[in-house]
């Protein structure tokens, strides 16, 4: 069994003994955070995802323009944008950094944080959701030819993406919690 090492980049200083401090997005600090990382010999970083926070694809987009081998695991909440859009947006992450791309997906949560994206559904369907969702994304990473979907929360016809991951068969997917 292999153990990776996943650290976290935030887009500000601050932790949970000091408190947050300047623009919520600091360039500068999560190029040395990212660079720090790498150094240190991290396998990955963790971008995360909340309701109020800058989008995690594009911190991770910025992290790994400076970076040149640290993995990137960028936190996603499905439901929010089409399967099929999610999944070429990550493709394309994917090529730009040379394969450092994983997705961590966050079907759980607080329910007022959901609710502040729009969601109001309860977490035995947002999990149906999820699991459609992710079915969805790893068919629109891996099909060669357009296909079509009729499911319970997403309908596609031809849908196909010419944007393909170095990785094979796709890129990675992790999915933890408690919830």
């Amino acid at each position: 069994m292999s153990i990776e090492f996943i650290g976290y980049i935030a887009t500000q200083p601050g932790s949970e003994i000091h408190p947050r401090s300047g623009a919520i997005i600091q360039p500068d600090y999560v190029k040395t955070v990212a660079k720090a990382h790498e150094d240190a010999g991290f396998d990955r970083a963790l971008i995360a995802y909340h309701s109020n926070s800058p989008d995690s694809t594009l911190v991770a987009a910025h992290a790994a323009s400076v970076t040149s081998t640290l993995k990137f695991l960028v936190a996603h909440r499905p439901g929010f944008i089409s399967p099929t859009v999610a999944a070429r947006q990550f493709a394309t992450l994917d090529v730009f950094n040379g394969g450092r791309t994983a997705v961590h997906i966050i079907t759980g949560g607080d329910d007022k944080e959901l609710r502040a994206d729009g969601s109001h559904i309860g977490k035995d369907e947002r999990y149906a959701r999820s699991d459609e969702y992710l079915s969805v994304v790893r068919q629109e990473w891996t099909s060669d030819k357009p296909f079509d979907h009729q499911g319970t929360y997403y309908q596609f016809e031809g849908a196909h993406s010419l944007v393909k991951s170095p990785q094979q068969p796709h890129i990675p997917l992790y999915f933890g919690g408690s919830s």
